[in-house]
């Protein structure tokens, strides 16, 4: 979710285009299935072969991952199956794009989660990257979208969900402010009864005025 790769880019990822010193990866390939057979193949659109910058988490999680896949090589030994991918089955071959589908959304229902495609999770990426600012050509270029209108329409959603937020926000203040003040019915009823027509607060106090509101003199 925070790179925002396609799952054949994810699937297809070589260990030898993974810089985790430089914090950033390589797209160049994808694998797909192809009438159940696996299928590697140039990303999906043109600016889809790209470098995509990484965080310090994604680093982390990586070099985990790294050292699980190692333990794995050394348990299998001469059976492992050296594909040079980032993300195998335990003894080394690809991992089928579909299986990587169930295995997410079994993830998701065991954890309690709303059961979604594991392509939404491009959506997400680009959804929270808006919503934060990110300048949508970055955006843009980190998906591998094939132009910007792709992009636009995600941040033409974001905008309309930040501008109901900020609604929500402004009504909630003002709601408040409301609350805060006196009620006009309580205090009617402090007075005696309702306001009548007529009804004033007088300026003169014992016949004589307050000062600065003597009457002119001619």
């Amino acid at each position: 979710m925070t790179t925002g790769l396609r799952r054949g880019e994810v699937v297809g990822l070589r260990r030898q285009d993974v810089d985790l010193d430089s914090q950033c990866l390589f797209i160049v390939q994808q694998i797909t299935e192809v009438r159940g057979r696996l299928v590697v193949g140039t990303p999906k659109t043109r600016r889809g072969a790209r470098v995509v910058p990484l965080d310090d988490g994604a680093v982390g999680r990586l070099r985990n991952h790294q050292e699980i896949q190692e333990l794995e090589r050394v348990a299998w030994s001469d059976a492992w199956h050296d594909s040079g991918l980032v993300f195998t089955r335990e003894d080394g071959p690809p991992l089928r794009p579909e299986y990587v589908t169930r295995h997410f959304q079994k993830l998701a229902a065991d954890a309690g989660l709303p059961v979604i495609r594991l392509h939404d999770l491009r959506h997400t990426n680009a959804t929270i990257a808006l919503a934060a600012g990110v300048d949508i050509e970055v955006v843009s270029d980190r998906l591998g979208h094939s132009t910007t209108a792709i992009t636009a329409d995600l941040c033409t959603h974001v905008n309309r969900n930040v501008g109901r937020a900020a609604a929500d926000r402004i009504a909630d203040v003002l709601t408040a402010a409301d609350e805060a003040l006196p009620s006009t019915s309580l205090a009617r009823e402090a007075s005696g009864g309702p306001e009548r027509r007529g009804d004033h607060v007088s300026l003169q106090v014992d016949g004589a005025r307050p000062k600065g509101f003597e009457p002119p003199t001619f």
